[in-house]
């Protein structure tokens, strides 16, 4: 078998060349990563990474020892800068040409940055890799108050982290509410009273226009409503660029991220798309997104490399997602329907309970749950079966979810 190459040391590129050698891929597979360290995952970073409990290691998808045990040549430290469709070869910042008869592309994102508001690595920060996350712990513990612009879910996981740490923090978020674009109001509500309980000043509907450094170990923030606002650091955390500049270059179809189809394959047959910068059509969904989570680099790491050995590809898995904040894990599977009326499970307003989605045939297709993870773990078992659920009994907390189901559609 030719080389298969792989760009992007992350999750979804580790987990692809494991993936190829599990399913047995003998050729040579080369793995090209920007960072100098491992492809590693990233749900920690904003949360145990962040707080030291969590040491990176536990976070390694590949390590280097694994690498050579498998016959995987990591290239760290070590950046592409195009791609020879015609010659199937790729060049890196060394100067080096590889040849490849697959190319796998896992470049995941980088964290989006708004006018005005750039991170400078000493009071203002990123964070999306490892480094960021170090960096940013290594000025909380000399830091009494941090500004986070950002009400998303890292934002949130970052807020909530620093006030575990003992942190003064004020959250600054555009949008009306909290996770505005995913979550129902219902839940944003539940967020929002969860952090304000725990000393978090939110700012909500209201944008920041300007962030310094002061000069003098801290920095300033001036909001559209014209507050200003003083803290001794800083972390904007609003969301991901996607890094599809190569494919683009390439001349591949991008749209926010590389075309795929549900295996991973580019319109190019030799190069596959894999993790947050692949958009790829979802069955639940029923349109085609980039869907940036833990599950999905996995799944697509295996999807494309079964997809390369011609071997059979999987179906889709209901999407999955989950945030730890505080005492809360919040858990969503499926794609919540922002306009119906969801089934309200035990008490969800008070951080321990579900909402649960029927679909128009009266079958579970979303489930939010709250410190529920027996729910999402029935919820698995009855998404996509075609059982109809019982809404008295699926609104009980003491009748399990399994029981709610009373016939087949």
């Amino acid at each position: 078998m030719s080389q298969i190459v792989i760009i992007g040391g992350g999750q979804a590129g580790g987990a692809a060349a494991l993936a190829l050698r599990r399913h047995g891929a003998t050729g040579p597979i080369t793995l090209v990563g920007r960072e100098p360290l491992p492809p590693y995952e990233r749900p920690a970073l904003s949360k145990g990474l962040l707080l030291g409990e969590t040491p990176f290691d536990r976070l390694v998808v590949l390590s280097e020892a694994v690498a050579a045990e498998q016959a995987i040549t990591l290239r760290l430290g070590t950046t592409v800068t195009a791609i020879d469709r015609a010659a199937q070869t790729v060049t890196t910042d060394a100067g080096d040409v590889l040849p490849y008869g697959t190319l796998i592309l896992a470049t995941g994102g980088r964290a989006r940055a708004l006018p005005g508001l750039a991170p400078d690595g000493r009071d203002i920060f990123a964070i999306r890799t490892a480094a960021d996350a170090e960096g940013i712990r290594a000025r909380m513990a000399r830091s009494r108050s941090l500004l986070v612009i950002g009400g998303g879910w890292l934002g949130l996981e970052v807020a909530a982290s620093a006030r575990k740490s003992g942190l003064d923090v004020t959250l600054v978020e555009a949008g009306p509410r909290l996770c505005g674009r995913v979550l129902p109001p219902v839940v944003s509500a539940i967020l929002a009273d969860l952090h304000t309980r725990r000393g978090v000043d939110l700012r909500l509907g209201d944008a920041p226009v300007a962030l310094a450094s002061t000069g003098t170990g801290g920095v300033t923030a001036r909001l559209a409503s014209g507050a200003e606002l003083a803290a001794d650091m800083a972390v904007v955390a609003v969301g991901l660029t996607v890094e599809d500049d190569l494919a683009r270059a390439a001349g591949l179809a991008t749209a926010d991220g590389i075309l795929t189809d549900p295996a991973g394959r580019t319109d190019d047959p030799a190069i596959f798309a894999i993790g947050d910068v692949a958009r790829t059509p979802h069955p639940v969904l029923g349109t085609a997104a980039r869907l940036e989570s833990w599950q999905m680099a996995n799944l697509q790491a295996e999807a494309a490399a079964r997809a390369i050995l011609n071997l059979p590809v999987p179906p889709a898995e209901t999407p999955w997602f989950w945030s730890d904040q505080y005492d809360l894990n919040l858990q969503i599977l499926g794609l919540p329907d922002m306009a119906a009326q969801p089934i309200r499970r035990g008490s969800p307003e008070t951080g321990r309970g579900s909402l649960l989605w029927l679909d128009p045939a009266e079958r579970l297709c979303a489930v939010i749950a709250l410190n529920a993870p027996r729910d999402i773990a029935m919820a698995r078992r009855l998404i996509g079966t075609g059982l109809v659920i019982d809404r008295p009994r699926a609104a009980d907390p003491a009748v399990p979810l399994k029981d709610a189901v009373f016939r087949a559609a």
